[in-house]
């Protein structure tokens, strides 16, 4: 019976141990799978900002601007998510995450977005409740390309900071 002493203990011991290293490797991973669905929500928010610039701009290419120019201050203006975007509006310096100044505006002529010509470029902002987006809408020999980039937060000094693009042409 003396060789025996110790073994309950030593089993308990192994039993003890694996039962641990299987807790640890499942919150292992279900840590990992909480970080990958906040990555995918964020990423969502990005892609829906992409998609609402472009929706902005595909509706004013579409039905033209021309009844929102002010020939009397040469203004050219739009409104998209509640935001007035005009060429007086929207300055050279970009802060969006206090909504003053932009990238370059639509041009202050009197035509659809992308101005007149044959080769013209706009670019706008929108601001969301969720993020932000940057379009750029360029008008070549006839064609419309509409790149708009989302983000899923307007601090560009954000370390979880997502972009997603959108791309049309026709």
């Amino acid at each position: 019976m003396q060789k025996n002493k110790g073994f309950t203990l030593l089993i308990a011991i192994v039993v003890t141990s694996m039962l641990l290293i299987v807790s640890f490797v499942v919150i292992n991973i279900a840590l990992k799978q909480l970080v990958l669905a906040s990555a995918n929500k964020e990423s969502q928010y990005a892609f829906y900002a992409a998609d609402g610039g472009t929706e902005c701009a595909i509706y004013w290419d579409l039905i033209g601007i021309v009844s929102k120019f002010d020939p009397a201050t040469s203004d050219l203006s739009i409104t998209c998510s509640g935001q007035t975007i005009s060429t007086n509006s929207q300055t050279s310096e970009i802060n969006l995450e206090t909504g003053s100044g932009a990238v370059p505006t639509i041009p202050s002529t009197n035509s659809r977005i992308g101005g007149g010509g044959v080769n013209a470029t706009s670019t706008f902002w929108l601001k969301f409740k969720k993020g932000c987006a940057i379009v750029q809408v360029g008008k070549v020999s006839g064609f419309t390309t509409i790149d708009s980039r989302g983000y899923n937060t307007c601090d560009t000094s954000a370390s979880r900071r997502f972009e997603r693009g959108v791309v049309l042409s026709y």
